[in-house]
């Protein structure tokens, strides 16, 4: 039986070959640029080249909210709307959901299709525009599986007969980004469905806060890995919020639900804290009381002091935002 598999990553890559004068580069940046950044986001809920593949029942909704969540949401914004493509495969699920959707493509985001060649091609076009002093931010919201050690990730496209044809490798994204020398890079993939087959916050952002959030994105290198399930386990979806259990945590833990710093910012680290707790608790009131992990992680270097969000008041967002 194929190992099912779910894997968030933060990425922060060190460009090689022709991508070294511009990593050179990027360390004397002094902020990130969000007209320098650029993000695609990934949601693949129906699967039309194949109908014995199960839906993903909020694949869309988790792309357009983290989408919204960097873009629109986040004070500051990591990345600038017009810079931003949505690929999705079917429709947002809950209201407020289509109404993300409305606003993204309001403010300039680009739809475009879910297959594996446009995924490949938004990969390589998007991540290749991103300046010295910018971010690359992926996400990936499908279905997922694991073949003698390759984690492949199922588009519109994909077929379960010949998913090694036509599925995308988590290794294509991390080369892909890699080989256009990008400097930072954050990649999110919920990609474990248990069923493969059918049978904002208050007040404002001090000014200063954003200058200090900004020089320290690009003080970042190194790589993290947070794996969305243990080995063997599954990624599951969370009918009362309506997206991957994951994503879910996630975005409560970008709402100050996680521990800030004393700066005020939730980092990896602090993120990573947060899902894992959040996570294992869901998953032994929901699937397995005697569950001892929910995530797996590694960091490099300085990357789990990466600055994902700035809290205000994180007490008050806690309260808004809080844990199931």
């Amino acid at each position: 039986m194929r190992q099912l598999f779910g894997v968030f990553v933060a990425l922060l890559c060190a460009s090689v070959g022709a991508g070294v004068e511009r990593w050179s580069d990027a360390k004397q940046t002094k902020n990130i640029d969000p007209k320098k950044s650029a993000a695609l986001f990934v949601g693949v809920r129906d699967f039309p080249w194949d109908k014995t593949l199960a839906i993903v029942p909020y694949a869309v909704d988790d792309a357009v909210d983290l989408a919204y969540e960097f873009t629109m949401e986040q004070q500051p914004a990591l990345v600038d709307a017009q810079r931003v493509v949505l690929a999705l495969s079917g429709e947002p699920q809950k209201a407020g959901s289509q109404e993300k959707l409305k606003r993204l493509l309001a403010a300039g985001v680009t739809p475009r299709n879910a297959t594996t060649e446009d995924i490949l091609d938004l990969l390589e076009s998007q991540s290749r525009s991103v300046g010295s002093n910018g971010i690359f931010i992926a996400a990936f919201s499908t279905h997922g599986l694991s073949d003698d050690g390759v984690q492949y990730l199922l588009t519109a496209s994909s077929t379960l007969a010949h998913y090694r044809r036509n599925g995308l490798t988590d290794a294509e994204i991390r080369e892909t980004i890699s080989r256009n020398g990008v400097a930072r890079s954050l990649i999110f993939i919920d990609a474990c469905r248990e069923r493969l087959v059918k049978d904002r916050r208050s007040g404002d952002v001090d000014p200063r806060s954003v200058a200090t959030f900004f020089r320290s994105v690009s003080k970042i290198t190194g790589q993290v890995v947070f794996s969305a399930a243990p080995g063997g386990g599954y990624a599951y979806d969370d009918e009362e919020r309506r997206n991957g259990v994951f994503t879910a945590t996630v975005i409560e833990g970008l709402h100050c639900g996680a521990r800030a710093n004393a700066s005020g910012f939730i980092t990896v680290d602090a993120l990573h804290s947060y899902v894992e707790s959040h996570v294992l608790a869901w998953l032994q009131t929901h699937k397995n009381r005697d569950a001892k992990t929910a995530t797996q992680w590694t960091s490099e270097g300085n990357s789990k002091e990466l600055p994902l969000s700035i809290c205000v008041s994180g007490s008050a967002e806690a309260s808004r935002h809080p844990a199931r």
